[in-house]
């Protein structure tokens, strides 16, 4: 069995289109951390709400629409994110009366209490991915960024 180094450095030149696989590890591997400091403050919301839920603290109610185009998110994802915090009852969802197809969603007295302990544990994980970025030498949020920015203009298969 050969020695471990790096991920895929078995494939030499063609690694890099491994990122992606990559990319969905560390995410895992944040959500799971996350998780565990979301559940050790008492959070009740998901870790992978946190959006969604900080969005309602700071904006009072908003409709799933309005969330996703804040968050660059497809409408889809963001409702998804809203079925469990709707159980946990930390939100509550209406019928715009002005337009029948728009969801308005607020957080209960439950759900901005849980929200304020999110928003500690996030400023903690925004804290320890900020020593992550010294400790890496750059900003890991901003390389990311750059990078989607600069796929969505030039994709893949035109470089």
């Amino acid at each position: 069995m050969p020695e471990h180094t790096s991920a895929f450095s078995y494939l030499a030149d063609i690694r890099p289109a491994f990122l992606g696989h990559m990319a969905n590890r560390l995410d895992t591997l944040i959500g799971k951390q996350s998780k565990v400091m979301l559940a050790d403050a008492g959070a009740k919301s998901p870790g992978r709400s946190a959006s969604v839920i900080l969005f309602l603290l700071k904006h009072g109610e908003a409709s799933i629409a309005d969330m996703a185009r804040s968050d660059g998110q497809s409408h889809q994802l963001v409702a998804s994110r809203i079925g469990p915090l709707e159980k946990l009852g930390l939100l509550t969802t209406e019928i715009d009366t002005q337009d029948e197809r728009r969801k308005i969603c607020r957080l209960t007295s439950e759900g901005q209490e849980d929200a304020k302990i999110v928003e500690q544990v996030v400023r903690k994980i925004a804290q320890g991915l900020a020593a992550l970025n010294q400790e890496i030498g750059f900003d890991l949020m901003d390389a990311i960024e750059k990078a989607e920015q600069s796929l969505s203009r030039f994709p893949l298969h035109e470089r």
